[in-house]
């Protein structure tokens, strides 16, 4: 883990951080990767789904690959849509942000939901994660 950005004000950055120390030490992935997190605006995400996927609408979270050997990667998650989700499915916020993160955290690893199978796939992956952390 290298950093933490959080536009949003959520704080928590102590707690997100062990989360991603449980996901290091789960999959055995050295200290030395690097992951960032960023915790952004509606307006931010909007723009890194346009540039990086072509879409115009918002998002919960994206994942990008890292460019080198030291650098899993960078997650992005959006407050406001996150928050939107949470309620809509009953969770809290803090617990559907943390699916979020294991969400972005599987891509980095090369899982992906080009299926409904794969779909499933990783869905169950981040409710195992969840439990096995709580």
């Amino acid at each position: 883990m290298k950093a933490i950005i959080d536009e949003c004000g959520l704080g928590n950055k102590a707690y997100f951080k062990k989360f991603f120390d449980f996901l290091y030490k789960k999959y055995n992935i050295s200290s030395k990767k690097e992951i960032n997190l960023l915790f952004c605006s509606i307006d931010k995400i909007k723009e890194l789904n346009k540039q990086y996927r072509r879409k115009k609408s918002p998002t919960d979270v994206l994942s990008f690959y890292g460019y080198d050997d030291n650098i899993l990667g960078d997650i992005a998650i959006c407050c406001e849509v996150a928050s939107k989700k949470a309620k809509k499915l009953n969770m809290d916020e803090k617990e559907y942000i943390l699916f979020l993160i294991a969400h972005g955290f599987l891509h980095l690893l090369g899982y992906n939901h080009d299926t409904m199978q794969d779909y499933e796939t990783m869905v169950n992956l981040q409710k195992q994660l969840l439990r096995e952390w709580s």
